[in-house]
């Protein structure tokens, strides 16, 4: 594609060389450019502590040497006679726009499906995925990896940077995708990975407080979240949690039409006749479409909210059949609320839950399914917001029998302060009890050591993530491997 093509798409620049070059590609990072590329310069961060370059300017020379034959740049830098240079205000937003038109749009070969929130996208992006595929080619794009009608592809970021996302969708395209749904975090909106890209649903699944280390505050975080929901136009669809606190802030920014799921407040998806045990969920889902009975594999009431999220968004587009053989999938995702099983007579449980919110809910979840005892492994995670610690330990306090608090990517924190800020939670109730154990493979062998018939052990924080990031380096750790370990040898003796 052309330069001078490519460059219409930025409403702000200032162009220094002939724009008549072709451009055979568009990157962000600098060991990935090839000849005749154009290279943005952006402040490279990705979630997962990923973090490959605080800024890409300096290395506009090495793009150069790479082959580049332009560079787009935030900050004026020196480049050879013959390289042409893009000055914007903005290069994510400039890498966000011209990554769109380079790929020529590919998403708007399917329908797109966004999903925002704290808690829930990842679950919810696979409950839609299950009920679409009773009837569509579909697409997924998370936390844990991307899929093309079903088959699991490597993925860096929640929300990928936008020619990775572009060249995810391409290929959706090329594979006749006809659904894809992805999550939107609120760094893919801050830093306009999402820019550019048209949505034909946006799904909204709660407000609660993380990310404050980015955010400073609330209010910004939230603010992230409205810009997208936002963005959605007047011809599209927007769906909303009634029975969370921050649902009206949602509806005064939606322009969309508005879909309502919940079951405290009135909805326009909700469930009747709820009852849970070990095997599941059992529910009359209620819809504009009719009723229909649902015996889900998913646990939980958090669960259950993720569900009418998901049948919110598609129910114009699938039959309540559907709905109900796609929620009664066996959704496996990792690292959320995934049971451990080794044979034991007491269950053991992992998930993700690294907020507030996200530890009550699991734990609620946890009590209602009636164990003896509730063994809580957890810690918080360090160079990330402090506030959060003491809150996830007086939550722990109240719903579980004993805790053990352990590290959980301390990262450059002294992991003693740390776990200070943890214990302030605590306020000694007389039939709690719990004990500091750094290590967290020993925390979590002695969390399952201890564990009696019937009690549950919960392994919180980290879920699906296969890493533990330490002061000085960063080790191999995946809490779902470090327990399956830990029974087969139990069950062995």
């Amino acid at each position: 594609m052309r330069l001078e093509h490519l460059l219409k798409i930025l409403p702000e620049k200032q162009v220094f060389g002939e724009e008549n070059h072709e451009i055979k590609g568009v990157v962000y990072d600098p060991l990935r450019v090839e000849p005749g590329f154009l290279y943005v310069a952006i402040n490279i961060y990705t979630q997962m502590d990923k973090i490959e370059l605080p800024d890409g300017h300096p290395f506009v020379s090495d793009a150069v040497k790479a082959g580049a034959v332009a560079v787009i740049v935030e900050n004026d830098v020196e480049v050879p006679d013959g390289i042409v240079k893009i000055v914007v205000p903005d290069s994510r937003l400039a890498l966000a726009l011209v990554a769109g038109e380079f790929y020529q749009h590919p998403s708007l070969a399917f329908k797109l499906i966004g999903i925002t929130g704290t808690n829930g996208k990842t679950t919810t992006a696979h409950i839609v995925e299950s009920i679409l595929a009773q009837k569509y080619r579909t697409g997924l794009i998370g936390t844990l990896y991307y899929k093309i009608n079903g088959t699991i592809n490597k993925s860096k970021d929640t929300t990928p940077e936008p020619p990775d996302l572009q060249e995810i969708f391409t290929r959706m395209k090329d594979e006749s995708v006809e659904y894809c749904v992805m999550e939107v975090s609120s760094h893919g909106v801050d830093f306009h990975r999402v820019s550019g890209i048209e949505y034909e649903t946006g799904i909204w699944t709660n407000f609660t407080q993380d990310h404050l280390d980015w955010h400073k505050t609330m209010e910004a975080y939230r603010a992230a979240k409205l810009r997208w929901f936002g963005s959605l136009g007047t011809d599209k669809t927007v769906v909303v949690n009634v029975d969370d606190a921050s649902c009206p802030f949602f509806i005064d920014a939606a322009r969309a039409k508005i879909v309502k799921y919940g079951i405290e407040n009135t909805a326009d998806v909700t469930a009747e006749n709820i009852n849970m045990d070990g095997t599941g969920t059992f529910f009359t889902l209620v819809t504009p479409k009719g009723k229909i009975d649902v015996h889900a594999k998913l646990r939980g009431m958090f669960n259950l909210y993720n569900m009418l999220a998901a049948v919110s968004a598609v129910l114009e587009d699938v039959s309540l059949a559907e709905i109900k053989t796609g929620l009664e999938q066996d959704i496996v995702v990792a690292g959320r609320f995934q049971t451990i099983n080794q044979g034991q007579d007491f269950t053991v449980i992992v998930d993700y839950a690294h907020t507030p919110d996200g530890l009550l809910k699991v734990l609620n979840a946890a009590r209602s399914m009636n164990p003896n005892r509730i063994i809580t492994v957890f810690g918080c995670g360090g160079d990330r917001d402090p506030d959060k610690r003491p809150k996830m330990a007086a939550i722990t306090e109240e719903l579980s029998d004993i805790a053990i608090i352990t590290d959980d990517n301390p990262r450059t924190e002294n992991p003693d302060k740390i776990v200070a800020q943890v214990l302030a939670g605590i306020k000694g109730r007389d039939s709690f009890e719990y004990e500091v154990i750094h290590d967290r493979y020993k925390a979590i062998e002695h969390g399952i050591d201890i564990a009696r018939t019937g009690d549950l052990v919960l392994i919180a924080g980290k879920g699906h993530e296969t890493t533990q990031t330490l002061k000085d380096r960063t080790i191999h750790f995946n809490d779902v491997e470090v327990a399956d370990e830990i029974l087969k040898a139990k069950m062995i003796k």
